[in-house]
């Protein structure tokens, strides 16, 4: 039988919901990571081992429930999604009531964070579902109102921070955690939503294949996250040590609660206008031009002597993750097959997270060893290797696509 018609207006606004509360969340968790640990006597080179195992439990954790979700179909991924979120307000708790030596706080936070970064995989396939069923949901607009959520967010906890001490964080990320599961409980699901006609797709029988062999199947993939790995790494010191670059040009609390604000608000207008622009340009060329923007921000970051020029740094971020984030979605999702998507967006936030395992404690030693400065160099190069990977993943996927286009003056076979 088939459903009535879609509000997807809708849709998208819960989908803007559920983005704007989990970044909520982790702006809260970690936007301020290096702040909220060093209060607790973390040095910089123990906030990188922090960050460092906080990426080897993302990876491990997405890339198992990717596959358990690949496998298992008829398990809902708002199910997967809210029982996450139960397991990370429990561990906030404790953060939260529970003093605890430095090793103990360590593991804690490290799986906590661990979980929540494994998130954006789940969501992004969760919504990715909806546009395979054949349902017409606008991206854009939702990521862009949650990217603006998230630099109002970030600027006011700066400001917060001026005022108040960093323990103040944990007991805002639980009211945080619980508006997020709310969202996640509206969201419908896709058979919810479609007539069984438009998803009768998803129940077709498909070859099952191995995170191995889904790696192996296209060079065009092994490159797109190779580019992704060096990317992530190169922009340690934009993330996990922003508080250090905003220190060394005299900034405060609040100076970086603006420095956020900006980076991730001017986010926006990209996102918004991200599916407008994939369906006038190729994807693989929005990437390219979006790793280009991400070398840029570096190499201005590192030639930056003053507080202003970090600032005009962060606008860059309009071209960077505001341009990467979405269409990176659309490119992976469609160089893989049907059982394999899911795994797919996982491996994109995987592989983030396999460069951050080694790249933020390296970055925590450097930078308590050299300082800010030589991180900054550093990141540079990672940026341009990630570029040049990057524009030869684009090269090859054009190749790719002219071998399957028929001769010219012929037509494609037909069933």
């Amino acid at each position: 039988m088939s459903k009535g018609p879609l509000n997807t207006f809708r849709l998208e606004s819960i989908f803007a919901g559920m983005h704007s509360s989990y970044w909520m969340t982790m702006c809260t968790f970690s936007g301020f990571m290096a702040v909220y640990l060093s209060y607790y006597g973390f040095s910089d080179a123990l906030v990188g081992l922090t960050a460092s195992t906080i990426s080897l439990i993302t990876i491990a954790f997405q890339l198992f429930i990717s596959s358990f979700s690949d496998a298992n179909e008829k398990v809902p991924l708002k199910r997967i999604l809210i029982i996450i979120y139960l397991f990370m307000l429990g561990l906030v708790t404790v953060l939260a009531l529970i003093p605890m030596p430095i090793l103990l706080m360590l593991v804690v936070y490290a799986l906590t964070g661990g979980l929540g970064s494994s998130l954006p995989g789940l969501y992004n396939a969760q919504i990715i579902q909806f546009v395979n069923a054949g349902v017409p949901v606008n991206l854009g607009w939702p990521r862009g109102v949650s990217a603006l959520v998230y630099a109002i967010f970030a600027y006011l906890l700066g400001l917060l921070l001026e005022s108040y001490s960093a323990s103040i964080l944990m007991p805002i990320c639980l009211i945080c955690i619980v508006v997020a599961i709310i969202m996640v409980l509206i969201m419908p699901r896709p058979e919810q939503v479609s007539d069984s006609g438009a998803i009768a797709f998803l129940a077709e029988p498909v070859p099952k294949t191995s995170l191995l062999q889904l790696l192996k199947a296209s060079r065009v993939v092994q490159l797109f996250l190779l580019s992704a790995v060096f990317m992530s790494a190169g922009s340690s010191n934009n993330m996990l040590f922003l508080p250090r670059v905003i220190e060394s040009r005299g900034g405060t609390e609040a100076a970086l609660g603006l420095a956020m604000f900006l980076q991730a608000g001017v986010e926006m207008p990209a996102m918004f206008l991200s599916p407008w622009l994939i369906r006038r340009f190729r994807a693989r060329a929005i990437l390219a031009f979006s790793l280009t923007a991400y070398f840029t921000k570096s190499l201005l970051i590192a030639l930056s002597g003053s507080i202003t020029g970090i600032y005009a740094a962060m606008v860059l971020s309009i071209f960077c993750f505001g341009l990467y984030g979405i269409t990176s979605i659309y490119f992976i999702n469609d160089a893989v097959r049907q059982n394999e998507k899911v795994r797919a967006q996982a491996l994109v936030t995987a592989s983030g997270a396999l460069s951050a395992i080694l790249s933020n404690s390296a970055a925590g030693w450097v930078v308590q060893t050299y300082g800010i400065d030589r991180l900054n160099i550093i990141c540079v190069f990672l940026q341009a290797i990630a570029l040049i990977l990057m524009y030869s993943c684009a090269y090859l996927h054009s190749r790719d696509e002219k071998k399957k286009q028929p001769p010219q003056g012929t037509l494609p076979l037909s069933i």
